[in-house]
């Protein structure tokens, strides 16, 4: 696994957002999603890829987070390429992102002037995230607090935060969830394994069993719903799964590969249970080829990431959302299951 292509796609202010095929599409800009997947995964990244430059690449997102947040603490997502911001602060997924990377730098080994920066970031944001009407906002939110409590295991605050934002999360949970659609929403979108991967995250951290509970029903239910014959399929964009409707096979996207293999990792993790060791190999396998399309999304070449399966094969696009969230799927597997990455 190589970090060729973030490295391409980094230039002397940030990650830029997209790519046409193979080579970055300045014109688009930058974004504070983007920006804070990658710090998640560089701030994990020291340990696994020591021959790159991680410490400028660290600073350089770390730099660009601290940029697009407004004195208020909340975030504005888009830069353009003349590094213009563009559009007003707001409460979104970015701004949950942007909590979880400043998590993942507090609960990391860099360096303490680093680590306050993050604390400052965190700080400034967390009440927007934790009243968020946004779910994945507040799931990331909840990784985020996560992070910071694995850090700062004595801080009575953060317990209760991340306590507050599970119980948010549980509540739509178990307001929802119906026989034979036990989920958040009465739709599965995006990301979708995200939300439950915030539950375990605040079980693993807390140990209160009505969140490993939520996590495992909803678990099983994305299980069934994202997989056929022994293959991990993500739920297409191209009409998502509605409730009473069936779920759609196209586009399928990266961004679900990568979230449920870090979710299934994590859910091994605090349970044991085969099962999630299974769904996770299958989600990996994703980006190998074990798709409905039987193509490889990852290029192990240079380290980039298709853009997504169509009807008719690959997206050869290959931004910045794609290849990081096979990196941070990569940085799990490594974590938990032992692999070794190159240089």
């Amino acid at each position: 696994m190589k970090l060729d292509h973030l490295y391409a796609l980094t230039d002397h202010n940030a990650v830029l957002q997209h790519a046409k095929y193979s080579v970055p599409s300045r014109r688009d800009g930058y974004t504070t999603d983007d920006n804070a997947r990658a710090l998640v995964f560089a701030a994990r990244a020291q340990n696994f890829w020591p021959n790159y430059p991680n410490t400028e690449l660290q600073r350089k997102l770390l730099a660009f987070i601290l940029l697009m947040q407004s004195d208020d603490g909340r975030f504005h997502n888009l830069m353009d390429f003349s590094q213009r911001i563009i559009g007003g602060a707001s409460v979104g997924d970015h701004l949950g992102r942007a909590v979880w990377s400043a998590g993942a730098v507090i609960h990391s080994e860099l360096p303490t002037g680093m680590k306050n920066s993050a604390r400052h970031i965190f700080d400034r944001a967390l009440h927007w995230g934790m009243e968020s009407n946004f779910l994945r906002t507040k799931a990331y939110t909840c990784l985020g607090l996560a992070e910071r409590l694995k850090a700062n295991a004595s801080d009575r605050n953060v317990a209760l935060n991340l306590e507050h934002v599970g119980n948010d999360l549980l509540e739509v949970f178990e307001r929802n969830a119906t026989v034979g659609w036990e989920w958040f929403e009465n739709v599965l979108t995006y990301d979708n394994a995200r939300l439950s991967q915030a539950l375990f995250a605040a079980y693993e951290t807390l140990g209160k069993e009505e969140f490993l509970s939520g996590a495992e029903k909803s678990c099983s239910f994305l299980l069934q719903a994202t997989a056929e014959k022994e293959i991990y399929i993500p739920i297409g964009n191209n009409g998502w799964y509605k409730k009473g409707g069936k779920p759609a096979v196209y586009d399928q996207q990266p961004v679900d590969a990568g979230a449920m293999v870090e979710t299934m990792a994590l859910a091994y993790k605090v349970t044991g249970r085969e099962i999630y060791e299974k769904a996770f190999r299958q989600a990996l396998g994703w980006f190998y080829g074990l798709n409905t399309r039987a193509v490889a999304v990852y290029d192990h070449t240079t380290g980039a990431c298709y853009d997504g399966i169509t009807p008719t094969g690959l997206n050869e696009n290959q931004g910045s959302e794609s290849t990081l969230s096979f990196l941070l799927g990569a940085a799990t597997a490594i974590e938990n299951f032992g692999q070794t990455a190159s240089s």
